[in-house]
Formats: structure tokens, C-alpha cells, sequence
């Protein structure tokens, strides 16, 4: 397990916010020179500020030309030691079927959310493997979510299944990259407080919010599997979340935020 991560190049994408963020706080405050991957200059600026070992870099990880300009900046400066991908967004609109045709998935939803969720994620193994083979290797952790290994009411039809293409090329791309000394690693929380809980259709309660897996629990968690020297696939939940879905009776504190009413 590393224990010394000075100096060390750590790339964190999504760093804008959530468990980005906070990641990339933890990183820095190892000692790590950590460079964060976002579309919003000013929220990469916030995570920046944090720690002078922080370097914003503005990054749309969907747009192979805009990874390659990213990197570019970091590898001026090294090749890095390890990937963090937290980058992943979700939509109001996420059903096949509602009364609300508002919440019904349009096509450019389904399209943005398979672009960053699933591309984005090839994109930037491709983008840090060449590096990192050269190098003699490297690792890299990418979030998935539990909605890529079972069923998760609140989700959504387009996140849920681009995260089990996440899970499929991760479990397909981990032997093929080992063999370059690259170690692959899947992160996949249940609900966890993070921007992504206000694109929901309802908003959950402020006590279904403090229920869930906080960000700073999960950079804890991904700091932890970037600094060991083997693979690992870490599911984290909340403790009234069960694995592979919500259950079929479920505490009135949690209905409103997943859209799911008592059967009378």
C-alpha cells in the first residue's frame, strides 16, 4: 500500500464537485500533485483553491480532441501515477414510461448520458494507458454505482444502463491493461450525496440526504483502493440500502425522493 504520494501525478476527473472534489482534496493533502479534469472552469477554480497542489485543468471527457489538449498539460509536467474517474451526470428525464411525458428520456438525454458516462470513460483510460505502459505502469479507479450491478428504482433507465456498460468494459479492459503493468480498479456506491441527487425527478429529504454515503467517505474510500498494488472492486452502501435494489417495503423517510408509494 503507498504510503508516500509525494510528487506523485494524480489525475481526477469530474473535480468540480462531489466526490471529485473531495478527492482530489485528499490527494493534495498526501502530498499529491493532483490535476483536476472539468468542464466548468469556475468550479474546478473552487476545488483549486483548496490546495496549491491542485491544478484545474478544463477538460469535456466525451470530447476525445478536449482529453487530448488536458493532457497535455499533465504529461508537460510527468506522466501520472494514477487515474481517478468520478467524471458522470444524470438527467430529471429517466423513465420509459411516465404520466409526465416531461420525465419520459428524450433521445438527447439518453445520447449526453451514454457520451459521458460510457465514452468518457474509454476516452481517458486510452488517454493515461500510453503514459502509464511507457512508464512501466500505473492505476487507475473509475466510479461506477450499484446501478451497474443490480436495480436501483431511483436511477434511471439511461444512468443504469450506462453503468453497466461501465462495469462491462472494466471487467473486459482490467486483464487487457494489467498486461502493461496497469492496475484497474471499479468503485460502485449506492446513493451517495453528491450534485448528481439535485437532478432528480424529486428532490430527496434533507434526512434521506444525511442517510446517504457522504463525498468525503467516498474520496476516502478511493483513496484507499488507488493506493493499493492490486485490483479491486469496492461496493460501498448506505446502511438502508441494500444490494442490487431498493426493498420491497421501504421506510416512509426515503418515499418522497424516489418517486415509490406504499402499495395500499
Amino acid at each position: 500500500m503507498d504510503q508516500d504520494w509525494t510528487e506523485k501525478i494524480v489525475i481526477v476527473t469530474g473535480g468540480g464537485g462531489g466526490m471529485g472534489q473531495a478527492a482530489a482534496r485528499r490527494f493534495a493533502e498526501a502530498g499529491a500533485r493532483t490535476f483536476v479534469f472539468g468542464r466548468t472552469a469556475e468550479a474546478l477554480e473552487e476545488t483549486a483553491s483548496f490546495s496549491p497542489r491542485i491544478t484545474p485543468v478544463t477538460c469535456d471527457v466525451a470530447d476525445p480532441a478536449s482529453v487530448s489538449e488536458a493532457m497535455a498539460i499533465v504529461l508537460s509536467q510527468g506522466c501520472p501515477h494514477v487515474l481517478i474517474h468520478t467524471a458522470g451526470i444524470n438527467t430529471p428525464d429517466r423513465f420509459m414510461a411516465h404520466n409526465d411525458p416531461a420525465k419520459i428520456a428524450s433521445h438527447d438525454s439518453w445520447q449526453r448520458v451514454m457520451e459521458i458516462n460510457v465514452l468518457g470513460v474509454a476516452n481517458m483510460i486510452q488517454a493515461v494507458a500510453k503514459p502509464m505502459a511507457e512508464k512501466g505502469g500505473g492505476r487507475i479507479v473509475v466510479v461506477s454505482s450499484t446501478a451497474g450491478h443490480g436495480f436501483d428504482s431511483f436511477a434511471g433507465v439511461p444512468y443504469t444502463a450506462s453503468k453497466w456498460a461501465v462495469h462491462g468494459l472494466l471487467f473486459t479492459a482490467r486483464p487487457q491493461l494489467a498486461a502493461h503493468g496497469i492496475v484497474v480498479s471499479e468503485y460502485a456506491p449506492g446513493e451517495a450525496y453528491t450534485p448528481l441527487v439535485e437532478k432528480r425527478p424529486v428532490r430527496p429529504t434533507e434526512e434521506h440526504c444525511a442517510a446517504m454515503i457522504q463525498a468525503g467517505d467516498c474520496a476516502e474510500t478511493l483513496f484507499y483502493m488507488a493506493s493499493q498494488p492490486h485490483s479491486m472492486s469496492v461496493i460501498q452502501l448506505p446502511v438502508y440500502q441494500p444490494f442490487g435494489g431498493m426493498p420491497p417495503e421501504i421506510t416512509a423517510p426515503w418515499l418522497d425522493g424516489l418517486e415509490i408509494r406504499s402499495r395500499s
